[in-house]
């Protein structure tokens, strides 16, 4: 079977080996037949030797109306995408369980929020630490966002391989924010 992966080296040469490699493990994964893209970039952190997170694998998986993104460090390339496996094999399987939820023909089903509190202005002395702090900040515009449920934005996170995602909730329209705090969510929804 061949996959329709690109392959791109950040400092460090994508061999033929390699990629035969990464093309190997990604094609015993369940239900590959679905992804439409597969992007790899294999990457150097640094650019001398000797430290434990010298080579990062990042795969980025295009699927029907989700994503599956995934990024590794460490010091041998081979190793990485080892590691990377067991977890992309869950998120292809559990991307498969909800297909049909992804294809729009059943419905998210509605997750619960379990607790409200209100969240005051920060502390002074607090924001007074920060006084002299210029962060730098990237801009990013949003021009359209599809309302989805709390459930399917989680679904998103966690295909993404993220701690958070910011979505529009189906039921109150407004902008909300879900936070993976440990093993359960934190919904963040301005008033």
């Amino acid at each position: 079977m061949s996959l329709p992966i690109t392959f791109t080296g950040r400092g460090v040469e994508v061999t033929d080996s390699m990629q035969q490699y990464i093309q190997d493990k990604l094609s015993k994964l369940p239900h590959i037949e679905l992804v439409t893209q597969i992007n790899v970039e294999v990457g150097k952190t640094v650019f001398h030797k000797g430290s434990e997170k010298d080579f990062y694998v990042r795969l980025l998986l295009t699927l029907p109306r989700a994503v599956v993104r995934m990024k590794k460090e460490g010091a041998e390339v081979y190793s990485l995408v080892d590691d990377m496996t067991p977890s992309l094999h869950s998120k292809m399987v559990h991307y498969k369980e909800n297909f049909r939820k992804w294809e729009g023909a059943e419905s998210w089903p509605e997750t619960a929020v379990v607790e409200d509190f209100k969240q005051t202005d920060e502390d002074p002395q607090s924001s007074a630490m920060y006084a002299s702090y210029t962060p730098n900040v990237r801009r990013k515009v949003i021009t359209e966002m599809a309302p989805m449920s709390v459930t399917e934005a989680i679904e998103r996170m966690e295909l993404l391989d993220k701690e958070f995602f910011i979505f529009k909730d189906v039921q109150s329209g407004k902008i909300a924010v879900v936070v993976k705090k440990g093993n359960d969510y934190e919904m963040v929804i301005a008033d």
